[in-house]
């Protein structure tokens, strides 16, 4: 979505430089939550400064910010022990806790709501199943849109706090056996935490995904995970599902395969879902 360069300064100093080319001044929202974070102990970077310029009659908006080091967990996972890569992950899980413990600005960052599934979007993200793994998954998918439907017309709204809005490996960084920092703050704002819980579920790699308990035991050491998600995550994680395999820019093979898998998972498919074309 943005240009990201990583710029080196004299004495041997670096900063993250990013551009967004929007209709309104970006970034504005992402540093303030940024800060908020950072207060209450979440590793995240400095903004060191904002820039908003008219560069041929295209706004342009300019982040800088303090440069990170280490190697995103998503990169590191396969090389890490059994040991290393638990222990970063529960980490993790403690440093999303400090994050939803903030209640930001209500007028800050991205809303993020649950839909209320369009049957003719269904038909069509059904119809997309269909043809790229079998029927049988697309009945998955309209399973999912009849369990969302029901979550959001029956059920009170879950409480809102701040979220970082792409929790998953490849946001972490990690240096020195430690998560130095989150990353990647853009779609931060304000909604139930299980959205974030939902996240890592689909966007973590093969070795994570499965691995939320440990996200929820390092939760545990600041929050009480259960109380966190009051029983949303299967409605997010189904939201965000249904919406990746909508994409006109479609998810990768493996990442389409994952949003049918959890979404069978979380309608407690009794039928094993192939995954090849059938």
């Amino acid at each position: 979505m943005n240009e990201t360069y990583r710029v080196e300064l004299a004495g041997d100093a670096a900063v993250i430089v990013r551009i967004a080319r929007q209709e309104v001044p970006w970034f504005i929202d992402e540093a303030y939550l940024m800060t908020e974070a950072r207060a209450v102990g979440v590793p995240t970077a400095e903004v060191l400064g904002l820039e908003h310029l008219d560069h041929d009659g295209e706004l342009l908006s300019f982040s800088v910010q303090q440069f990170l080091p280490g190697r995103s967990l998503d990169e590191l996972a396969g090389d890490l022990s059994a040991a290393d890569l638990e222990r970063a992950v529960q980490d993790a899980g403690e440093i999303l806790a400090r994050v939803h413990s903030v209640v930001p600005d209500d007028q800050r960052g991205i809303r993020h709501e649950l839909r209320l599934p369009e049957e003719r979007e269904v038909t069509r993200v059904a119809g997309i199943v269909s043809e790229r793994l079998n029927p049988a998954a697309a009945a998955v998918v309209e399973r999912g849109a009849d369990y969302l439907r029901e979550e959001i017309t029956t059920r009170a709204a879950p409480p809102t706090t701040l979220v970082h809005g792409d929790f998953c490996p490849k946001n972490l960084l990690i240096h020195n056996g430690t998560v130095a920092g989150i990353i990647d703050w853009e779609f931060a704002g304000r909604t139930s935490p299980a959205y974030d819980f939902a996240q890592w579920e689909l966007d973590a790699d093969e070795v994570l995904q499965d691995r939320l308990d440990l996200v929820r035991r390092g939760y545990a050491r600041i929050a009480d995970p259960e109380s966190a998600e009051a029983g949303w995550t299967a409605a997010y994680a189904i939201d965000w599902a249904l919406e990746k395999l909508g994409w006109r820019n479609p998810a990768t093979p493996a990442q389409f395969r994952r949003c049918v898998d959890v979404i069978a998972r979380y309608t407690a498919s009794a039928t094993t879902l192939g995954t090849e074309p059938g």
